[in-house]
């Protein structure tokens, strides 16, 4: 089953848009086409999601994945393209590459609200947990300074998430 959508004809593309680093997308429409999506000028649909996102043949994209695509003229399939500071709205080429699910999710933000870092929590006591999931097995350890819990984090992400790892 594909989950993202088959990338369009790169010919056809090419005819209408360019990578283009002046504009807020990274991408940029030089040839006006027929429809409400048709201007000239930078690219600037905003999705929910906090993606840049594009109209192209009735069908929308995600942004980073076209510019990945006319970049490396390689479609990224099912791969995920990650922002490599992991700002969504930072599609210059240098920021994009193609990985796994899991090695995106290894390079993702905290998510939620709260002082602390990604992977600690507060435990019983006033201790902190650090938890980190290693070859689908999460590992939890605790300890009694956040300064020790981060540095064990930091530590084991390097070595095994590798460029993916976000400390």
């Amino acid at each position: 089953m594909r989950l993202s959508t088959p990338m369009p004809n790169l010919y056809e593309l090419q005819e209408i848009y360019v990578i283009d680093s002046n504009s807020p997308s990274g991408l940029s429409r030089f040839k006006a086409v027929i429809g409400g999506n048709g201007k000239v000028g930078p690219v600037l649909s905003l999705g929910f999601d906090g993606y840049w996102r594009m109209k192209f043949n009735r069908k929308f994209y995600r942004t980073h994945r076209i510019i990945y695509f006319m970049h490396h003229g390689i479609d990224p399939a099912e791969s995920v393209v990650d922002h490599i500071d992991g700002n969504p709205l930072n599609n210059r080429i240098e920021n994009l590459r193609k990985c796994t699910h899991q090695e995106n999710l290894r390079n993702a933000r905290k998510r939620g609200k709260g002082e602390l870092p990604k992977g600690v929590t507060m435990g019983k006591g006033g201790k902190y947990q650090a938890q980190i999931s290693i070859r689908d097995k999460v590992h939890t350890k605790v300890f009694a300074t956040l300064v020790a819990a981060t540095t064990y984090l930091d530590e084991l992400r390097k070595h095994f998430h590798g460029e993916f790892a976000r400390n």
